[in-house]
C-alpha cells in the first residue's frame, strides 16, 4: 500500500513540474510566443518598407 501511494505521489509531482502547471512557466511559454510573433511582424515590416522604397523609385523614374 505504502509503495501504492509513493509511486502516486511520484506521478503527482511529475505532473505538477511541467511548465504549464505554474504562473511563471505559463508566462515564460506566452513571452516565448509573442517573442516570435515580433520576429514574425518585424520580418513582415522590411519586406513592406522595401517594397515601398521600389515603388517610390518608380514613382521618381517617372517623374
Amino acid at each position: 500500500m505504502k509503495i501504492k501511494l509513493l509511486i502516486a505521489i511520484i506521478i503527482t509531482l511529475f505532473i505538477s513540474c511541467e511548465k504549464t502547471s505554474s504562473p511563471d512557466g505559463r508566462a515564460q511559454l506566452r513571452d516565448a510566443e509573442l517573442s516570435q510573433r515580433i520576429d514574425k511582424l518585424e520580418k513582415k515590416q522590411i519586406v513592406i518598407l522595401d517594397s515601398l522604397q521600389i515603388l517610390k523609385k518608380k514613382i521618381e523614374a517617372l517623374n
